[in-house]
């Protein structure tokens, strides 16, 4: 009897992600071969056996399945050239054997693959980058399976060596090799015990940079050169820590249409999360100084026929420059730079709360706001109690 072959999903709930398998058929008795791809059923055709169009990377998901249709059925002629009849068992065996898809292919057609098509670009050069020095101290020809402790251990020494790398440098390359090692793993392509169980990575203790309540006063107070780059760096710095310690990412593309009834409600870039941060005074005052016609509170990205990550990331290399030297007219000897806005917010928020954690993650924003709230009602939740008078009070001490 001869073997039939059909792409199905292995889940029928749409909220849920299943597995693409190839269902082999031999007189009415059915085995299924992972396909190493998964996606959500709404995103699964179920009359034609493919991967919707809808889908952002249905081109190569659909490349995937077909390129291991293509694998089990030369398989399958394979065991026919020697045997007139081949056993669904037999064809199996000699599949499920441990996979020979090469790491970079992967890697390449999947995780780097929907970085860039959620343009991604800062994150899609710095992985390319770790991937690039990998394939120098491997080849391009590793299979996934072949990506074990061993091989990383070797690799972390070729780092410290060859290249002089740091434990911190070391540790954040070998980090984004876990993630396509856990890709492979959600694909069902990895054999045997996932290497990080083992390796551990090491960071050095480095404390966050962070402000004095003293410190922050001089920001606040200080006389700077009549210069527009000091100005808004300033600003833009006092602007972050207002916002209840908002990144700055997040601030450089904060828009007008943003500010809904006295608060920021916007969704975090890194994360996604949806924001409530209630607005001050003396938030406002700064956004009023800056605001026009133009979509963008802070003049920073309204010229841009593009925004990417690299802009963003341009954009705010140019305010940490001056971030540097507005340290120095206030008497910091600290490296000024946005994410100190941060740093210097959760701290002031611990002091002024007695250590409350928990209520300092409320205050940073981490409570998430449903959509629903913000489309089915005239008001999302402004309810949300803020830390940052308490903060001022602190500073005005």
């Amino acid at each position: 009897m001869n073997i039939t072959f059909q792409f199905e999903l292995n889940t029928s709930n749409a909220s849920m992600e299943g597995r693409v398998l190839i269902r082999c058929t031999q007189n009415r008795k059915h085995k299924r071969i992972s396909t190493g791809v998964a996606v959500s059923s709404k995103y699964w055709d179920k009359t034609h056996h493919r991967v919707k169009g809808s889908h952002p990377l249905s081109k190569e998901l659909n490349n995937l399945i077909h390129e291991k249709l293509r694998k089990v059925t030369d398989a399958y002629s394979g065991l026919l050239s020697e045997n007139e009849e081949v056993a669904l068992d037999d064809l199996i065996l000699k599949i499920t054997a441990v996979p020979m898809t090469n790491f970079f292919d992967f890697v390449y057609s999947t995780k780097l693959a929907e970085i860039k098509s959620g343009e991604k670009l800062g994150t899609y050069r710095k992985y390319e980058s770790v991937v690039n020095k990998f394939k120098a101290f491997t080849g391009s020809r590793l299979r996934i399976n072949q990506v074990n402790y061993s091989l990383l251990q070797k690799y972390m020494l070729h780092l410290k060596h060859h290249y002089n790398n740091s434990q911190d440098t070391i540790s954040s390359n070998l980090s984004v090799l876990r993630v396509f090692i856990n890709e492979a793993i959600k694909h069902d392509l990895y054999r045997g015990r996932n290497p990080y169980e083992q390796l551990k990575l090491k960071y050095t203790d480095n404390s966050k940079e962070k402000l004095t309540a003293e410190e922050l006063r001089r920001v606040f107070r200080s006389q700077l050169p009549p210069s527009h780059s000091f100005q808004i760096a300033r600003d833009f710095f006092l602007a972050c820590f207002l916002a209840e310690g908002t990144r700055g990412g997040d601030m450089i593309g904060m828009k007008k249409e943003y500010i809904i009834n006295g608060c920021l409600v916007f969704n975090q870039q890194k994360t996604g999360s949806k924001m409530v941060i209630p607005i001050t005074d003396e938030l406002m005052t700064i956004f009023e100084k800056y605001m026009s016609d133009e979509p963008y509170i802070f003049p920073l990205l309204n010229k841009e026929m593009v925004v990417n990550e690299i802009i963003i990331g341009n954009k705010l290399a140019y305010i940490n420059k001056y971030l540097k030297e507005v340290a120095k007219y206030c008497g910091i000897l600290k490296k000024l730079s946005t994410h100190v806005a941060r740093h210097t917010y959760t701290d002031l928020a611990l002091k002024v709360t007695n250590g409350n954690i928990y209520e300092v993650q409320k205050s940073l924003g981490h409570s998430s706001v449903k959509t629903t709230e913000l489309y089915s009602k005239n008001r999302v939740n402004y309810d949300k109690v803020s830390l940052l008078p308490k903060i001022l009070m602190e500073l005005k001490k």
